[in-house]
């Protein structure tokens, strides 16, 4: 049995099992019976329209999130924190720390915002591909159903409701999804694989969310976070890109209204996604010559 745990990879299951457990099923259970929903499945609550139904979705969600992201990487740091600590042998030890400003930082984490049209120009060209072939049409229609639920959770009336979106989609989302993505991921495949952890981790990343409508969005946004990770060998500089890009995409969400997060529109080819192209080039020779 000690020899079991002495692998990061079945250390790492293990913990997202235990804590699927717990925290999203101890938990769910509490907050659906808070809400009056005991008994009910999530499935029957989302075929549901009242306003209740809506957040405890949404709390559904922020659990997801902390059981399947948040809560694992946090347990392989601290995992890696006790055996450093120890002097234990480290099967995945951390990435180098070469020096790092101020400067570079500031451009980390401009680098998702100069993507984002360049990003949703490829976004909807990929649409628009997928709109030819019978399997794209299909899986347009299931990630547009599900788009069009994360807009319910999106749209809530409550100011209490807006900061629990703002603390599920914008906080733990992020902050977990690099908990979990590069802090545990990267690092322990990086050990196996060297720099081309990077692609594996951006693949990952991308597959986890199983969105086959946002792909392009999804590998290009987890290669910039991967490798921003693996250049500056310090997690919270694509904790905080991450954080400010998932705030600017919930902004941005509220500002386009109901009934647009759930439909993908073509995005001209104009002078702003050359202009967002040669940013995000600049900005990474930049931080790369730096």
């Amino acid at each position: 049995m000690g020899n079991i745990f002495k692998s990061d990879f079945i250390f790492l299951g293990l913990v997202i099992i235990a804590s699927l457990l717990f925290v999203s099923g101890l938990g769910s259970s509490a907050i659906m019976g808070l809400l009056g929903y005991s008994g009910l499945s999530l499935a029957e609550v989302m075929a549901r329209t009242e306003l209740n139904a809506s957040r405890a979705i949404l709390a559904q969600q922020g659990l997801g999130s902390l059981a399947i992201f948040l809560i694992p990487g946090v347990a392989m740091l601290q995992r890696w924190a006790y055996q450093e600590a120890r002097e234990l042998p480290v099967e995945s030890p951390a990435l180098e720390r070469p020096q790092w400003t101020l400067k570079q930082s500031i451009l980390a984490w401009a680098l998702l915002p100069a993507l984002l049209p360049m990003l949703e120009w490829l976004t909807g060209r990929w649409v628009l591909f997928l709109e030819t072939t019978a399997w794209g049409a299909e899986a347009i229609a299931r990630s547009e159903e599900q788009a069009t639920l994360v807009e319910r959770l999106l749209f809530l009336p409550h100011w209490g409701d807006q900061v629990l979106a703002v603390v599920v989609f914008v906080l733990i989302a992020a902050v977990g999804e690099e908990l979990f993505f590069r802090g545990a991921l990267q690092r322990i495949i990086r050990s196996r694989m060297g720099a081309s952890s990077v692609f594996a981790s951006a693949a990952l990343f991308a597959a986890f969310h199983f969105d086959l409508l946002h792909l392009p969005f999804l590998v290009i946004a987890g290669l910039a976070l991967a490798w921003l990770f693996e250049l500056s060998g310090r997690l919270w500089v694509p904790l905080v890109a991450h954080v400010i890009h998932n705030a600017l995409t919930y902004v941005q969400a509220l500002e386009s209204g109901p009934g647009t997060y759930a439909h993908i529109s073509p995005v001209p080819f104009t002078w702003m996604v050359v202009a967002s192209a040669l940013a995000s080039v600049a900005i990474f020779m930049v931080i790369r010559r730096k």
